[in-house]
């Protein structure tokens, strides 16, 4: 029999407990931001009101890459990829009505991080909200940007003092902030098995903790290992993949204990799933792939990530617009409160096949991490990139191979229907109006704001540079008195080396054959990227594939402006020049490209691009006089070369 509540003498003072909102097992983001910072805010605004609980902050190009909007090589990328921010009245604009402490903020952001930390911090003062109340994340992670992603700005030992010290200053005064996310997710993206990423992300974290060991006190640094954050991939082969998942989880708990004393560490992470599964051909199956990749990270109670976002089904084509963003935050929703996967403890407790392979996939990334922990941080970056070369030639050699079947790509190939086309690409009609007010802005801000305070801030960060002395607090400082990233930047590279670029290429990795015809005449072709997006995977697989049949490869470098590629060209006496660009200034840097080759005399070197490239420009670029515009529709690289190889050959004027 079932007692019943005791009832009060005076029910009248009783009052009903609200009922309480369940506490959502992950945080529901998606990655956003465009424009200028009043256009991200509302962005973030329709977001949040859809549902959203975190806030996931994309940057332009030119604000992760260290420059203002009026550089000449942010041309036609400003407020593309992401939102401009300079300065502290622009991430307060992007932040209008939305109370820092009562938000979890991820900002994607890298060899910038220390000054765009700053800006956020500037705007908790202003907003009346003390540092200790901040929860989020900044990235800061600047090894896979070496390898991998490539808004790397600094050299590899300025960039890890700057990575660092900006972990040590939010341990000591920001305590509830994250400081870094060691990223395993850019590595899959670059071909890395599930092995392989967890071992290269926590290579990293280690060579990060064995540094600051040195610089904290004990207390502190055990709050530095507790406040490691982490931000994984997820892909389609769903097995493998939950094990990947809990090795993480069951991985970082062990080397915490035996390689710094230190137990019951939490393993805190977020996700994206993977966009190199992605396809152009068939987008809308793309939509069922990313609600695929979604499971692995949050089927398992015992090993489910903190954070979780969507990409845009259509993002082989183009940046998702705000339906597709609704329609990634939908597919959590229903994965969250439909599903009922979050009722359940761990599902997969005991099952011999998932203890089996989570298992040696810890072992297999315990012995790579290790190994880059010995190597130091600079040879990391190395081996990291000879390696992450050859698994991603060696994925392209599988597919195109039909070893991994990709629908659409390789099997059951064909349209769909469903969406048109159309409309997945962006409209940039305004883009040249944006950056113009985006540089009218700045030259305004510059203008109102203490000259002198600013100057004197930079030659104070420039001094604590020299000295190697701590940097965060000069920037701080440079921060509030209204210095933008690109001053920041300039200080750095004034005082240091100035800026460094990896290559697109280690020629000593050893790379499995690809089916490439041969060249039959001499063909010499330099190969880079333009503008200041650093993505070089489709860059380093073409590189090989021109090698392979034959071609004398110049590799011309990325984030290279016209000027840059046009010079090359010249010196280098190359036939075929093939531009990479990722960031929609495609049309910009084709028209300076040809005007330059045209003054130049050169008109005879055959210009070809690739990338994210929407199809309705295609014929714009061919009316240009492109000769060849290659998209991720085009995915067999024989055929590709092929295609090459006939431009290449024809005669010179």
């Amino acid at each position: 029999m079932t007692d019943r509540p005791h009832k009060p003498a005076n029910p009248t003072k009783v009052r009903e407990p609200k009922p309480q909102k369940p506490r959502e097992p992950w945080i529901i983001r998606t990655y956003a931001g465009f424009g200028d910072a009043r256009q991200a805010n509302q962005r973030f605004r329709a977001n949040l009101l859809q549902g959203q609980r975190g806030l996931s902050i994309a940057f332009d190009l030119p604000t992760q890459n260290g420059y203002d909007p009026d550089a000449s090589v942010a041309r036609g990328e400003v407020g593309e990829a992401g939102v401009s921010i300079c300065h502290w009245q622009d991430m307060e604009a992007l932040f209008d009505g939305i109370p820092l402490g009562s938000i979890n903020t991820s900002m994607t952001i890298n060899s910038t991080a220390p000054f765009i930390f700053a800006l956020y911090l500037v705007v908790a003062e202003r907003q009346g909200v003390p540092w200790n109340e901040l929860r989020g994340t900044t990235q800061n992670d600047l090894l896979k940007e070496f390898v991998a992603r490539g808004t790397s700005i600094f050299h590899p030992e300025l960039s890890f003092k700057l990575s660092t010290e900006l972990i040590k200053f939010a341990v000591e005064r920001v305590p509830n902030w994250n400081p870094i996310n060691c990223c395993g997710y850019h590595y899959m993206e670059s071909g890395a098995g599930p092995a392989d990423e967890v071992g290269y992300a926590f290579g990293n974290a280690l060579l990060i903790l064995d540094s600051l060991r040195t610089q904290l006190s004990p207390p502190a640094f055990e709050q530095t290992v507790r406040r490691i954050s982490f931000f994984i991939n997820s892909g389609i082969e769903l097995v493998p993949e939950i094990c990947k998942v809990r090795a993480y989880f069951k991985l970082w708990r062990e080397l915490c204990h035996t390689e710094y004393g230190i137990d019951d560490v939490a393993f805190r992470a977020g996700c994206q799933v993977r966009s190199l599964t992605l396809t152009e051909p068939q987008p809308e199956v793309n939509i069922v792939r990313i609600a695929y990749e979604a499971l692995p990270v949050v089927i398992s109670a015992g090993a489910r990530v903190n954070a979780l976002q969507l990409p845009g089904f259509r993002e082989a084509q183009a940046l998702p617009d705000q339906a597709e963003q609704t329609l990634s935050l939908r597919t959590q929703q229903v994965l969250m409160h439909e599903t009922g996967l979050a009722s359940y403890g761990d599902i997969f407790e005991g099952s011999k096949v998932i203890e089996k392979l989570t298992g040696e996939i810890s072992a297999e990334a315990r012995e790579i991490a290790i190994r880059l922990r010995a190597a130091g941080y600079t040879r990391a970056i190395s081996i990291v990139s000879t390696e992450l070369t050859r698994q991603l030639a060696e994925r392209h050699r599988k597919v195109e191979a039909g070893e991994i079947i990709q629908i659409g790509v390789n099997a059951f190939t064909g349209e769909i229907g469903l969406t048109p086309k159309s409309s997945a690409i962006a409209n940039h009609a305004d883009q040249a109006a944006n950056e113009r007010e985006r540089i009218e802005s700045l030259d305004r801000w510059r203008t109102s704001r203490d000259q002198a305070a600013v100057v004197n801030a930079r030659e104070a960060l420039e001094r604590a540079v020299v000295a190697d002395a701590p940097l965060m607090d000069p920037t701080l400082e440079l921060a509030r008195a209204g210095g933008t990233v690109g001053e920041w930047t300039q200080s750095l590279e004034r005082v240091s080396r100035g800026r460094y670029t990896p290559p697109i290429l280690e020629t000593s990795a050893s790379l499995p054959p690809l089916t490439v015809p041969a060249a039959t005449t001499r063909i010499r072709i330099a190969l880079g990227k333009a503008g200041l997006d650093g993505h070089i995977n489709a860059v380093k697989l073409l590189a090989h594939a021109c090698m392979q049949a034959g071609m004398e490869v110049v590799l011309a470098g990325f984030k290279q402006t016209p000027e840059q590629l046009v010079e090359t060209a010249l010196e280098e006496d190359v036939n075929v020049l093939a531009i990479s660009s990722l960031a929609g200034a495609h049309m910009t840097i084709a028209r300076k490209t040809i005007e330059l080759l045209k003054s130049r005399g050169a008109s005879d070197v055959q210009l070809v691009m690739g990338g994210i490239i929407p199809e309705d420009d295609r014929d714009a670029l061919l009316k240009l006089g492109v000769q060849a515009v290659f998209t991720p529709k085009d995915v067999n690289l024989g055929e590709i070369v092929a295609r090459i190889i006939e431009i290449g050959s024809r005669q010179r004027n």
